[in-house]
This record gives structure tokens, C-alpha cells and sequence, in this order.
């Protein structure tokens, strides 16, 4: 999960066009994240759905982002979180 996290964290960097604002929107997304997996407390209920705007959010113009994302998605689904 965490070479993800970096390729992510990368691609955010390498993405044009991208505001500042919505940078700070992935940041938070990829802290929430790190959060889930170091922490040994109940799932946080909301994390799917952030993933999930994150992903209709920048679907369109931000291909490369998005498809780091879903692997993430995938990740996180498949360790049972």
C-alpha cells in the first residue's frame, strides 16, 4: 500500500493543471488513508466515500490520478478494509 501511496503521491506531484486547492483535497485523502491502515481502530465509515468523489472528481481531466486512486480502492478492498 504504501508504493501506491508514493505513486500517488508522485503522479499529484507530475499532474498539471492541477489547483492547489485540490492538491490539499489528496493530501488529506492520502493522510485519511495512511490513518486507516496504521490505525488498530474501527473502520472509519466515511473513507469509501471519500474515495469515491475523489475518483468522480477528477475522473475527466485527471485520468492518471484516478486510476492510482481505483488501485488504491482495490487495495484497501482486497485487505478487507
Amino acid at each position: 500500500m504504501t508504493e501506491l501511496l508514493n505513486e500517488l503521491r508522485a503522479t499529484i506531484a507530475q499532474s498539471e493543471g492541477l489547483a492547489g486547492d485540490d492538491r490539499d483535497k489528496l493530501g488529506a485523502l492520502i493522510g485519511r488513508i495512511e490513518s486507516e491502515i496504521d490505525e488498530d481502530e474501527d473502520d472509519d465509515p466515511n473513507l469509501i466515500d471519500h474515495i469515491s468523489d475523489a475518483i468522480g472528481q477528477f475522473e475527466t481531466d485527471h485520468v492518471d490520478l484516478v486510476a492510482t486512486i481505483n488501485r488504491i480502492a482495490n487495495a484497501l478492498s482486497a485487505g478487507g478494509l
